[in-house]
C-alpha cells in the first residue's frame, strides 16, 4: 500500500504551527507549535548547526507520525517540501530510525509531489487550519527522540 505525506505550514515559519500528515486509506496528523520550534531552532543555532534544524525537525515529524507504519512494506511518498534536500531528510530518517531501533527498508522511501487532491494534503491543511491533530510533538519529546 502507498503512504502519501504531505505538510502544512513551513517549519521555518516559526511564528505559526506546522503540521504533518499522511494517508493510506487511514489518515494521521500531527502538529509542532511555533514556540517549540523556536525552542529547538534556538538550540540548534546554539550548537552551531542552525541550518540542519529545518529538515532534522522534518524528519523527526515524519518519523512519529509513521513509526507503527515503517514494520509494514508500505511505499512512503514524502512531498517535495524541501527540493534539493530530499538526501539528507532521508538520511536524518534513517538515523532517527536506528536510534530508537525501528528498520526501515531504504528502498520503500521516496520523494515526490503530492497535489492538493491528496488525501494527506487535506488532512495536513485542516490540521494546520484547526490548530489540531491526533499527536502533538513537543520539544522536548524531539529532543529524547534526537539525543540518545
Amino acid at each position: 500500500m502507498k503512504i502519501e505525506i504531505d505538510q502544512s505550514g513551513k517549519i521555518e515559519k516559526t511564528s505559526k504551527l506546522t503540521t504533518v500528515a499522511y494517508s493510506n486509506g487511514k489518515s494521521q496528523s500531527i502538529f509542532i507549535t511555533a514556540k517549540d520550534k523556536k525552542s529547538i531552532q534556538s538550540l540548534f543555532r546554539k550548537i552551531g548547526q542552525p541550518k540542519i534544524f529545518v529538515y532534522k525537525l522534518f524528519a523527526v515529524l515524519i518519523f512519529v507520525l509513521l513509526k507503527d507504519e515503517f514494520k509494514s512494506q508500505n511505499q512512503i511518498i514524502i512531498d517535495q517540501e524541501y527540493p534539493g534536500y530530499d538526501s539528507l531528510i532521508k538520511d536524518i530518517l534513517f538515523d532517527v530510525a536506528r536510534l530508537n531501533n525501528i528498520k526501515i527498508d531504504p528502498k520503500n522511501i521516496a520523494f515526490g509531489c503530492i497535489g492538493r487532491k491528496s488525501k494527506a494534503h487535506t488532512k495536513a491543511i485542516n490540521s494546520f487550519r484547526n490548530k489540531k491533530a491526533d499527536i502533538k510533538l513537543s520539544a522536548k519529546e524531539f529532543y529524547k527522540i534526537v539525543f540518545k
